[in-house]
């Protein structure tokens, strides 16, 4: 495989109410810890959905690299980089979807570094009560891999039908009025969590056992759907009960930036020391889950 995590960074002031700016904050901060030239990353995936006022165009990874000041202008910055930047949304496996395309591209000579962000906002930006996600942002920063038995080894995404597609969001078009850039509406259709949970531990159980990976040598980080989701995929997949990372008791549900805050914590904790195996799992609506399992080097 060909990406391996290089840094993280993570925004999670709450005086901070708008997704571009959590994520360009993160960013920043990814960026400052990888030591590297920002000039360098040629390609920014940004995995957020919800976004300030209901931004439809430009993509929101143009925002952000705005904010970053990214190869901005290939003329004007004269130094023969160019950057790419698009959005990539697909609920809260958006993330795992972007990591396997880094980790396409960095096989190539095409790239680098390769920036993944995510963040959710509520249009309004004020974080209604009802808004089930958390407003923070997350980076994570991927480099090209000498050894093959580190960085990502493998992927696998499954979808299956449920009512409702599970939960939806989008806002009113016909109602809207004068006030239609602040509105969304989100519903959950009844089962909804105990379905993603089942399909989620579907999906990482087979992979798992195809790959024939040691379950006492992995740490999960997954989806946050909920104050028991973590454990309660854990424990269906087979992993001893500490090895599920609870981040929604201190975060919510961080929903795009879930994997750059696990991911992130990790460190903190000094848990991603070379040879230490993680298992990204992820559901969402759809119903949509994915697996990524990766070796820190």
């Amino acid at each position: 495989m060909g990406a391996i995590i290089l840094a993280t960074g993570i925004s999670t002031d709450k005086s901070v109410k708008s997704s571009i700016d959590h994520a360009a904050i993160a960013a920043k901060q990814c960026i400052a810890n990888a030591k590297i030239k920002a000039e360098d990353i040629t390609l920014i995936i940004n995995n957020g959905n919800f976004r300030d006022s209901n931004i439809v165009e430009p993509a929101i990874a143009l925002l952000i690299q705005k904010q970053l000041g990214i190869n901005l202008d290939f003329i004007k910055a004269n130094n023969g980089k160019d950057a790419f930047g698009l959005d990539l949304m697909n609920g809260g496996i958006g993330a795992l979807n972007a990591m396997k395309i880094a980790d396409a591209f960095l096989q190539s000579d095409f790239t680098r570094y390769v920036l993944i962000v995510g963040g959710d906002s509520h249009p309004s930006n004020n974080n209604p009560a009802d808004f089930p996600y958390t407003t923070v942002g997350s980076a994570i920063l991927l480099g090209k891999n000498a050894d093959p038995k580190r960085g990502f080894q493998g992927f696998d995404f499954k979808s299956e039908e449920f009512a409702g597609q599970g939960r939806l969001a989008y806002f009113e078009a016909k109602n809207m009025g004068a006030d239609g850039r602040n509105r969304l509406t989100v519903k959950s259709a009844p089962g909804y969590i105990p379905a993603a949970l089942k399909l989620a531990a579907n999906t990482a159980r087979s992979f798992v056992e195809a790959h024939k990976i040691p379950t006492a040598k992995l740490t999960l980080i997954s989806s946050q759907l909920d104050a028991a989701f973590a454990k309660g995929l854990g424990k269906e997949i087979g992993l001893p009960s500490a090895a599920a990372m609870d981040l929604f008791s201190q975060f919510g549900d961080t929903h795009s930036s879930t994997f750059g805050v696990g991911y992130h914590q990790l460190q903190k904790q000094g848990l991603t020391k070379p040879g230490s195996q993680i298992l990204f799992v992820g559901a969402a609506a759809g119903l949509d889950s994915g697996v990524a399992h990766y070796v820190s080097s």
